[in-house]
């Protein structure tokens, strides 16, 4: 009886919840099925990354997340929940994504105190419908992003609420989406600006923008002790693990002299956002309503009756806060950090703000300005979107096509015996369709994924092939002495002895397969060119390196090599003219042979341009072992020494 009336009480409560926010309720769901038609194309066509192939079966690696990204959150959910299968349930994770980014674009129009059915609107779709979340939503694995980012909003306006226990959720909400992705910092940070900015425009009196400011200064504060707090618990993994900061968490802690940050300062003003499509329209559009918000402000500080300081205060303030947003959306590059175009997401954030500020400031044909300006942006960021996952429907069909191709090619070759066999793809190769251009997020293309998608996406058995037996196939084929083409070349594809080697670049194979014919054309008959560390002959284009008493110690560090043009002006060098010289660093193994005490390597210049000079030697420790210059003459065959 007691169980059937507290069930009782419980529907009450909710049905009057219901009644008492059903117009919210109803508007909300109309967006998020409006969002659901927008990114359909994810949800219903199939289109999977390199990056999520990698994922499918559970290769994860919580530890990058960590030593890469300070991401212990995400490494956490990646080991316990989101793990195997779990990591892509395309479906699934498409909806959690669209309902994640619906629901802070929705809370943040209300929390910019907007309540016009229009505003709240256009606001959630700038912020929920954009080319960066459609690049972000890509990736089924970034489930434990979208989550996060919605915890982290969910515990701000927890932190608003009196009383020390939601202010403590608030915190750890925050600090927990810190350790997911770090990008709520700037989400957060824009919309305490924009609520700052508000309260400041229509403030008439000091002490209201005091505190205005106040309130902004906090929420920053408060974002750092969060911040510092996920840092070091990200501390605390790395030191448990024995695990050493890299890539981008270690970039981002160095070089911060204040050179280097002016530096990134002028980086991030003067670079434009890296979009697939449409690169110049959408930053018109950006710079646009930016340069519409900054009017709206200036215009009200114009007519309003306020005292002389209030205004110079305010209009500080407005310079000040502007020039913030860039920074803030680009945070990541001030600290040193490059990230790819998913990340800027907060852009939708800022641009929301800006409108916000156009809303509560302009009046009459500028309002209706306003409203055009974000019409035309929606329907950008729609086709956008569109191309988008169109481009990745058809770049995932023709990479699992191209993958079952490869396969079909070995088991008609004569040296394909039975399965497993022995596999290996050496080098990396772009193979774009038209619109695709983000190169990494290719199977053929990435280090990470191409044996996953052989695995996952053909028929094929197969195991990687050992140090040992690529090296029976490179003797094999210099041997044979015959050039190799890269896929899809005739001869890409070598299978020898049930050993399968797919040469997406054939280009250090045919230098090996060269090497032996290019070390016997050594002109020992006569003196060297430059007598050095390594002697040196110049003859017929070709550059030798030759020591007769030579060990390991003197081969193993990397040589450096240095071409000049004879006319710089006038050459063109991987399609730019006026380079001052072409950088051809190597070791040793790639053109060299050792032969008991003697080394000999050879190497073929460029015949394309003229040479005028050549500087080599090797690198050192902290600096160059030897280093040498050889100046052609005008006459082949013949030199002078510097």
């Amino acid at each position: 009886m007691i169980q059937e009336h507290s069930q009782s009480r419980l529907e009450t409560r909710l049905y009057n919840l219901f009644k008492e926010h059903s117009r919210e309720l109803r508007l909300f769901f109309i967006l998020l099925l409006v969002n659901i038609f927008i990114y359909g194309q994810k949800l219903f066509f199939y289109a999977f990354p390199a990056d999520d192939y990698m994922r499918f079966f559970g290769d994860t690696n919580p530890n990058m997340l960590i030593t890469n990204s300070a991401r212990w959150a995400q490494a956490l959910l990646n080991e316990y929940v989101f793990v195997g299968k779990l990591q892509i349930l395309p479906y699934l994770h498409g909806l959690v994504g669209i309902f994640s980014f619906t629901l802070m674009g929705y809370l943040s129009a209300k929390y910019l105190q907007r309540e016009r059915v229009s505003e709240i609107v256009l606001i959630t779709l700038c912020i929920s419908v954009s080319p960066m979340f459609a690049h972000n939503l890509y990736f089924s694995t970034n489930i434990t992003t979208w989550l996060a980012l919605l915890l982290g909003l969910l515990g701000f306006f927890a932190a608003h609420k009196r009383g020390i226990l939601p202010k403590a959720l608030g915190l750890f909400l925050m600090v927990f989406s810190i350790g997911n992705y770090q990008s709520i910092i700037q989400i957060v940070l824009l919309l305490a600006l924009f609520k700052m900015l508000l309260t400041v425009g229509k403030a008439q009196e000091f002490t209201v923008v005091r505190k205005a400011v106040l309130s902004f200064i906090g929420w920053t504060v408060w974002l750092g002790v969060a911040y510092i707090v996920s840092f070091y618990i990200n501390e605390a993994f790395l030191h448990y693990y024995h695990l050493h900061e890299a890539h981008r968490l270690a970039k981002a802690d160095s070089g911060l002299t204040f050179s280097v940050l002016l530096q990134r300062v002028r980086y991030i003003y003067t670079h434009w956002f890296p979009f697939n499509f449409f690169e110049k329209e959408f930053n018109f559009l950006y710079l646009f309503i930016f340069f519409l918000s900054v009017v709206s402000l200036f215009v009200k500080l114009a007519v309003e009756k306020s005292g002389l300081f209030l205004k110079l205060l305010k209009f500080f303030l407005f310079i000040g806060a502007f020039t913030s947003v860039v920074l803030i959306v680009k945070l990541p590059s001030l600290m040193g950090v490059d990230i790819p175009i998913r990340a800027y997401f907060p852009v939708g954030w800022a641009l929301a703000g800006l409108a916000v500020l156009q809303f509560e400031f302009f009046r009459g044909w500028l309002r209706n300005v306003t409203l055009l300006s974000l019409l035309v942006l929606m329907v950008l960021n729609v086709y956008y979107i569109t191309l988008f996952f169109d481009s990745c429907k058809r770049q995932t069909d023709a990479d699992i096509r191209r993958a079952n191709m490869i396969v079909e090619r070995i088991r008609i070759s004569d040296g394909y015996v039975n399965e497993p066999i022995a596999f290996r793809i050496e080098g990396y190769k772009k193979f774009n369709v038209p619109g695709w251009k983000m190169q990494w997020q290719q199977p053929f293309n990435s280090f990470w994924s191409k044996y996953p998608f052989f695995r996952d996406f053909t028929d094929m058995r197969f195991y990687i092939m050992k140090s040992k037996e690529y090296q029976e196939i490179i003797d094999y084929l210099i041997k044979k002495g015959e050039f190799i083409q890269s896929y899809p070349g005739k001869n890409s594809i070598v299978v020898y002895k049930n050993k399968a080697v797919v040469f997406l670049n054939a280009d250090k194979i045919n230098i090996l397969i060269k090497k032996s014919e290019n070390l016997k054309k050594i002109p020992l008959e006569r003196e060297p060119d430059i007598h050095s560390v390594f002697d040196l002959y110049v003859k017929n284009n070709m550059l030798f390196y030759y020591k007769k008493e030579c060990n390991e110690n003197d081969i193993r560090k990397k040589f450096f090599l240095r071409i000049y043009p004879k006319d710089p002006q006038n050459t063109v060098i991987h399609g730019k003219r006026g380079i001052p010289f072409q950088t051809w660093d190597f070791y040793f193994s790639l053109y060299g042979k050792k032969t008991g005490d003697v080394c000999v390597a050879a190497v073929e210049l460029p015949k394309q341009y003229e040479i005028g000079k050549i500087r080599t030697g090797q690198f050192g420790d902290k600096k160059l072992d030897w280093d040498v210059s050889y100046h052609f003459p005008n006459k082949p065959n013949e030199g002078e020494k510097k």
